[in-house]
């Protein structure tokens, strides 16, 4: 197993354990003097950790069928934009998703969504469903964040079988 595995796996176990700890602890995170995250003022750790702990909430979740049958598994683009932002809407709220987060987010789902066709979603059918923390200009990173439309639409995309 190479070591890019071994950490991969760690992690997941280290998410295991805290969501059970915080279930063994009545809904209250236990309190540790070594925390391994630190929040940026925007929401953003400083590194990628969130993003395996997304996907792994993703892969985790109460609503974990429905969104492999009615998302991951058929060809929408809107659909697979989205999913990230409502997980972090649903389970994360204080943090905030870039363009280049959801890619390493859907290649890590196997549903890689390149980062120009993100961008394309974002600020094309997209733009009223997410809040930017800034204008969008060429070169700089714009942090996005679903808004309530935004959860809406996307829950409705989950039950559009019922």
């Amino acid at each position: 197993m190479s070591n890019k595995n071994l950490i991969v796996k760690l992690n997941e176990i280290k998410s295991l354990v805290e969501e059970c700890l915080i279930a063994l602890s009545n809904g209250h995170s236990p309190e540790s003097k070594h925390s391994t995250k630190h929040q940026t003022k925007k929401g953003i750790t400083p590194s990628g950790d969130y993003i395996l702990e997304i996907v792994n909430k993703i892969k985790n979740c109460q609503e974990a069928e429905k969104i492999e049958t009615e998302i991951l598994d058929k060809n929408t683009l809107l659909g697979r934009v989205l999913l990230p932002f409502y997980i972090c809407y649903k389970y994360f709220p204080e943090q905030g998703l870039t363009t280049g987060d959801v890619e390493k987010i859907t290649d890590q789902l196997r549903t890689r969504v390149k980062i120009p066709n993100v961008s394309n979603a974002v600020a094309g059918p997209l733009w009223k469903y997410l809040a930017g923390d800034s204008s969008r200009v060429k070169g700089k990173v714009v942090v996005y964040k679903l808004n309530r439309k935004g959860a809406t639409f996307f829950e409705s995309l989950l039950n559009a079988k019922q």
